[in-house]
């Protein structure tokens, strides 16, 4: 198999490179300032959480993808075992998924 070769760059134009520095010389030395605008809002400092160490509960994420309301049970259970068997959180969610398809459909 061939190796292939850097190809040669295309010609210069002059042309182009004097038309781009003329451009550039053109602009003014200070810009222009800008439209003023709404004062922007002040963000709103976060709470520092405190972290869980090693041997004590994690408290449950306050975001996902899956409405827990109702079974809270079933996501302290999957957040336990997946602390316990080192799985995160989306292949353990995934495979349990299958499990129960597996079994919902009778296989």
């Amino acid at each position: 198999m061939p190796i292939a070769r850097n190809k040669k760059n295309p010609p210069v134009n002059p042309d182009a490179i004097a038309a781009f520095g003329a451009a550039a010389e053109a602009r003014p030395a200070t810009p222009e300032p800008p439209a003023p605008s709404a004062p922007a809002k002040a963000r709103a400092a976060r709470s520092a959480a405190p972290t869980a160490k090693k041997g004590e509960e994690k408290p449950p994420p306050k975001s996902s993808l899956v409405r827990w309301a109702g079974e809270e049970e079933t996501r302290d259970r999957l957040l336990a075992y997946s602390a316990a068997e080192r799985y995160n959180m989306q292949d353990l969610m995934v495979k349990a998924m299958q499990l129960g398809m597996d079994q919902l459909e009778g296989r």
